[in-house]
């Protein structure tokens, strides 16, 4: 089975320049957890997902005076920089995750699910070329079990 026989392919959509209030609004309107942001093309640039949103109201702890001091090593440093983004950001482009993880249309469900369980993600999107057409979710994965038993 490939990514194409389980995604969905009624998709909500941001861009770059989307305001943050709208987004959530959209999340919770669709009920859905997390949103592609795309470009004029359809190629994903990022992913904004509930964490994302939750990250934005809660402003990051400040380094204390001996990391300032004796300095921060890059990764922390990184991660500390991305929630001060986050928090700050008005926009998908300054609240999203990216890159967004994608597979493409014709990986394998087990690529998609290893994937998906590996990095600790609730979806990937599926794209064909470089076009998002379509998402495989966890719950994907749930009713392929219930298929299963139709069989």
């Amino acid at each position: 089975m490939l990514a194409k026989d389980v995604m969905k392919t009624e998709l909500v959509t941001i861009r770059e320049d989307t305001p943050v209030k709208e987004i959530a609004q959209l999340m919770v309107a669709h009920d859905i957890s997390g949103l592609p942001v795309v470009n004029g093309q359809g190629e994903v640039l990022g992913v904004v997902s509930e964490l994302d949103l939750m990250r934005k109201q809660i402003k990051p702890n400040e380094p204390s005076v001996w990391t300032m001091l004796w300095g921060m090593d890059p990764d922390r440093e990184k991660k500390h920089r991305d929630a001060l983004r986050k928090y700050m950001g008005k926009t998908a482009g300054e609240v999203m995750t990216a890159p967004a993880l994608t597979v493409d249309v014709s990986d394998s469900l087990e690529k998609v699910g290893n994937m998906m369980f590996n990095k600790q993600i609730k979806r990937v999107f599926v794209t064909d070329g470089k076009k998002l057409v379509g998402v495989v979710s966890r719950s994907a994965f749930t009713k392929l079990m219930l298929k299963d038993d139709e069989a």
